[in-house]
């Protein structure tokens, strides 16, 4: 008797404890460490991280580029609290798994010299190639709604989003651009390549951000905007300074899904312009 109690009580424990794993909240994405061999056209091997959620059937793709980043940052002074906003500090982990969303991190290859300190962050003609080449081989692996390929990025990584939504404009849906513009190599802001619209393209810059990036935002966005394209303009976001506004990934997803291409008037012209948020 005491054998069956003692089992009946073992036996309502596993219950309890299975039932308490089950209401804890969704499971973790599963992270895949570069799963697709790649390489760009250097012939160099591209490295990327893929965070999957714990959804069937076609997903949407966002993929992820952080800021230029480089230890030599913490000798200067006005950059010491700056991190280049890695995924990790983005929310974007928790945000993609809750909502069925394939998470995409490239990683920067190339180093170059920035404020006299080695650093990587994106140098377009050197990296775009093999990025391309990423995002192509994982479409190609993994169950991705096509018509909802999203890029997001910060300072140099959101100036690589550019040039990569302008190499194929069809390709992507639409595009976060925090901080951010679409720049030449001397830093000045290009008009689009095709006439919109295209992609959707949210412009942001944080409260107490770097002037000359505000100003290249409202400037590009201008440049957008006059060519067509479906754009939002959200300004003095939190927190204050350079970094990733984890506080509006919800706003930037609604306004990447409502502004991106397919989500208007069949591409016609009158569908352009703000929100201007």
């Amino acid at each position: 008797m005491r054998s069956d109690r003692f089992r009946l009580r073992l036996t309502g424990l596993v219950c309890l404890l299975a039932l308490l794993a089950a209401c804890s909240g969704a499971p973790p994405a599963r992270e895949l460490r570069t799963p697709y061999l790649v390489r760009d056209n250097a012939g160099n091997a591209r490295t990327y991280r893929l965070f999957l959620p714990p959804a069937a059937g076609p997903r949407p793709l966002l993929a992820y580029f952080h800021g230029v980043v480089s230890p030599g940052f913490r000798k200067i002074r006005s950059l010491r609290r700056y991190t280049g906003s890695p995924v990790e500090e983005t929310g974007l982990l928790g945000f993609c798994r809750e909502r069925g969303i394939i998470l995409l991190v490239p990683d920067a290859l190339y180093e170059y010299t920035f404020l006299n300190c080695p650093a990587r962050g994106w140098v377009v003609e050197k990296e775009a190639d093999g990025v391309e080449k990423i995002i192509d081989a994982v479409i190609a692996g993994q169950p991705v709604d096509r018509n909802a390929v999203f890029l997001a990025g910060l300072s140099a990584g959101a100036g690589l989003c550019h040039h990569l939504a302008n190499r194929r404009p069809d390709f992507y849906r639409g595009i976060v651009s925090h901080s951010q513009a679409y720049v030449d190599a001397a830093g000045r802001p290009l008009p689009p390549r095709e006439p919109g619209p295209r992609f959707g393209v949210v412009f942001a810059y944080n409260e107490g951000d770097y002037r000359n990036l505000i100003r290249l935002c409202v400037e590009s966005e201008a440049l957008y905007r006059g060519s067509g394209y479906r754009t939002a303009l959200l300004r003095d976001l939190p927190p204050r300074g350079h970094a990733w506004s984890a506080a509006n990934n919800a706003r930037f997803w609604e306004l990447l899904n409502r502004l991106g291409r397919g989500s208007g008037e069949n591409g016609g012209a009158g569908a352009a312009g703000p929100p201007r948020e």
